[in-house]
């Protein structure tokens, strides 16, 4: 990569440094200072770079001149017959978008460090996007900084959420995911955090990792990317797995939350909506959010938050004011119905770990507590046993009566459904093997007034999808 010490960032001669491009047309402005970089021209604001980026499903390309109507200052493209109207924008020609992106991220990366902003990585099998969220929520109660937009936690997301930071930014807490191996690895390479946290070791894309064990060799490769005698803060149960791996970086300073090696207390009792646990003698919190694993999320975010020096008055009052993150264990009100949305993703653990929420969540003597579970995907060989392992436990909380009404969807969940025909002894079965347009509708007549309706799935089975159908029966 060709040094860029002595020119500054953000503006045309940067990029065109950074990633070697060649001006197909420079912008006639050579002295502006740019505004920030984005993929994505619908929101895409005045001055920023626009990058046309190639997907399986879509070419950012096409939508260069849209970018530039939008207010781009510069659009960048791999394509050399690109054209635009008339403007004053520059286009920058590139081997490749997405190397010039990762080029453009390590760059402005040593910037980041130059200025002293801690980057913080949280990876893990689950909890990830909470976990970020309140760590962003204790850390934002003294300090200046910034997080990941929604989920960006891959080869795009990553490299955006870097480029998305301010100089004058104390941190930026920024997630990281994998699907498949040496992910994580590539993405440590790309942020260099400072520190980071691994949240759990899970069944995750089992379609591409052997076992447990694959997926902590997987996921404690962040800590390569560490400088030495960092902070790594790691769930107790992950512990157990990532010091067995070879790519456990052990010159770190490793910080253990979840267990009795913190001051942190499980809840005896949900206060409603909340869960009420305590983090010294003195302060004890009242955490807003339903699911008893997302005690062991703020539990990393009160550690997280201590190491960067937020006291714990501080971090109370965070952590009772955060709100639950779109789609995960969110509860929504739909007039007489309560629905507690979990569809943004799913994996036996998760799965399990929202059906005891389920369970717990209380109801009135009218109401039901229904399960509507969609297929959980890439979990490859163990796709049926998974499946089934679902059916065991649904059998388990039917025949209790804690779950008074399981609705099944996708062709996996047929595995779950035969499950329960082997020790369900009740009739409160549904199976839709297929969605269609009719699907959602033909779902929401299955619901009551009073229900509490979990709604849990991968995120490629789009469940989410089923919420208008709910809304329209039941808020006319």
């Amino acid at each position: 990569m060709t040094q860029t010490t002595n020119i500054k960032t953000w503006t045309p001669a940067w990029v065109q440094s950074v990633t070697q491009g060649r001006w197909l047309r420079p912008p006639t402005d050579t002295n502006l200072l740019l505004t920030g970089l984005g993929i994505d021209s619908r929101t895409l604001k005045t001055g920023q770079i626009f990058l046309a980026v190639k997907g399986d499903q879509f070419d950012g390309h096409h939508f260069t001149q849209s970018a530039i109507n939008a207010g781009a200052a510069i659009a960048i493209v791999e394509q050399s017959d690109t054209t635009l109207d008339n403007s004053d924008a520059g286009l920058l020609l590139v081997d490749n978008t997405l190397g010039a992106l990762h080029q453009l991220a390590r760059s402005y990366r040593n910037t980041l460090r130059s200025t002293g902003c801690h980057v913080i990585a949280v990876a893990g099998s689950n909890g990830k996007t909470t976990t970020r969220h309140l760590i962003h929520a204790v850390l934002s109660s003294k300090l200046k900084g910034t997080q990941s937009p929604k989920s960006f936690n891959n080869h795009l997301g990553v490299p955006l959420t870097l480029l998305g930071a301010s100089p004058d930014d104390d941190f930026v807490v920024a997630e990281v995911g994998t699907n498949h191996p040496g992910e994580i690895d590539a993405l440590g390479y790309l942020l260099q955090p400072d520190s980071a946290v691994i949240t759990c070791i899970c069944k995750e894309h089992m379609e591409f990792f052997d076992d447990l064990l694959g997926v902590a060799h997987e996921e404690a490769a962040i800590t390569q990317h560490l400088p030495q005698g960092a902070s790594v803060f790691i769930e107790s149960d992950a512990y157990q797995w990532v010091i067995k791996t070879k790519t456990f970086n052990p010159n770190t300073k490793i910080i253990v939350y979840g267990d009795d090696s913190t001051q942190t207390k499980k809840p005896d009792q949900h206060l409603g909506a909340q869960q009420r646990f305590a983090i010294s003698d003195t302060f004890t919190i009242n955490l807003p959010l339903i699911a008893p694993h997302d005690l062991i999320n703020a539990q990393a975010a009160v550690e997280v938050g201590r190491a960067m020096g937020v006291s714990d008055k501080q971090i109370k009052s965070a952590l009772e004011n955060i709100s639950p993150m779109p789609g995960r264990l969110e509860v929504k009100r739909l007039g007489p119905v309560t629905i507690i949305d979990d569809s943004y993703n799913a994996n036996p653990d998760s799965t399990i770990a929202a059906l005891n929420v389920l369970a717990d969540f209380p109801t009135t003597p009218t109401g039901r507590r229904i399960a509507i579970l969609g297929d959980m995907l890439e979990l490859g060989d163990i796709t049926e046993t998974s499946h089934r392992e679902v059916g065991k436990i649904l059998s388990q909380m039917s025949n209790s009566g804690t779950i008074q009404h399981i609705i099944l969807i996708g062709s996996h969940m047929a595995s779950t459904a035969d499950e329960l025909a082997d020790s369900h002894t009740g009739d409160n079965l549904t199976l839709f093997t297929q969605i269609d347009k009719t699907t959602p509708t033909d779902i929401a007549a299955l619901i009551q007034p009073n229900d509490i309706v979990l709604i849990k799935a991968s995120r490629g089975m789009q469940l989410e999808n089923l919420l208008p159908a709910l809304q329209s029966r039941f808020t006319k």
